[in-house]
């Protein structure tokens, strides 16, 4: 009797850890899906809370808060720019100027890792003879999302473009 009892304790171990090791296989094997669609509306909105740090901020500000470390920029015109200290320190040399922009789409990644948005932007400062000046653009920003689940941008790139139809300055 006892070793039937044995026996039978054995097998009820094995069935157990085969059991255990099965839902580890199948766990594993298990992949998340991504909530592209959210992840799309979070990737705009934060694309959007940047652009109005810029013009709470200014663009030296905000862009240093949401670069990540090794950001590259490529300014129009102008070299590339690689890290955010240094994309902080060209952007403060820059005469003082209103940068605002809106994001019109973000894209990721079915990784959920990666993303773009895209947009429109204005660029506006004052001449010496206190003339108002505009410049107008579009713009392209690759984010990464960080380890503690926040989008920062990589890359940021940009270049100008005619006036819109409307501009009373033309």
């Amino acid at each position: 009797m006892k070793n039937l009892a044995n026996k039978n304790k054995k097998i009820l171990i094995y069935i157990f850890l085969n059991s255990i090791i099965l839902n580890i296989f199948l766990f594993a094997a298990c992949e998340f899906k991504i909530d592209i669609e959210h992840e799309q509306e979070a990737l705009l909105q934060t694309d959007m809370e940047f652009a109005q740090t810029s013009v709470e901020q200014g663009a030296a500000e905000a862009f240093y808060q949401y670069m990540t470390d090794d950001a590259l920029q490529l300014p129009n015109n102008a070299e590339p720019v690689l890290g955010k200290n240094l994309i902080r320190e060209s952007m403060q040399k820059a005469p003082e100027v209103l940068l605002t922009w809106k994001p019109q789409k973000a894209e990721i990644a079915q990784s959920g890792d990666l993303g773009y948005t895209w947009g429109i932007y204005e660029v506006r400062w004052y001449g010496p003879t206190s003339e108002e000046n505009i410049r107008y653009g579009k713009y392209l920003n690759i984010w990464k999302k960080q380890a503690d689940g926040k989008w920062k941008v990589a890359v940021d790139m940009g270049n100008q473009s005619p006036p819109p139809e409307n501009d009373p300055k033309q």
